[in-house]
């Protein structure tokens, strides 16, 4: 009679998980070149990196479908901030001020 005693099974060692790191955020703006007509398509297709045309046609497509696709297109127009309030409020939230000059002595 054999009596070994048994192996248990393999275990690859344990590792601490990390979370992933933080991507920097996109700005989500109705940029102001390239607008065909309120920019919302583009600033869609410019957030996710997606063609500009494609989500243009696949959102024309969407209005012959039943739904309230345009009217959640103008509620987008009008939420989407356009290119120069977005970078008018990043500049306010920043509160840049000049560098000030060390004290003459």
């Amino acid at each position: 009679m054999d009596t070994q005693t048994p192996q248990p099974p393999y275990t690859q060692p344990q590792q601490q998980w990390t979370p992933p790191a933080p991507r920097p955020q996109r700005p989500f703006y109705r940029p102001s070149n390239g607008r065909m007509l309120g920019g919302v398509c583009a600033a869609v297709a410019d957030y996710f990196g997606w063609d500009r045309t494609v989500v243009r046609l696949l959102t024309a497509v969407s209005v012959v479908l039943p739904g309230p696709q345009v009217l959640a297109y103008v509620i987008a127009w009008a939420l989407i901030p356009s290119e120069e309030r977005y970078w008018e409020r990043q500049a306010a939230s920043t509160q840049w001020a000049p560098p000030q000059q060390p004290p003459e002595a």
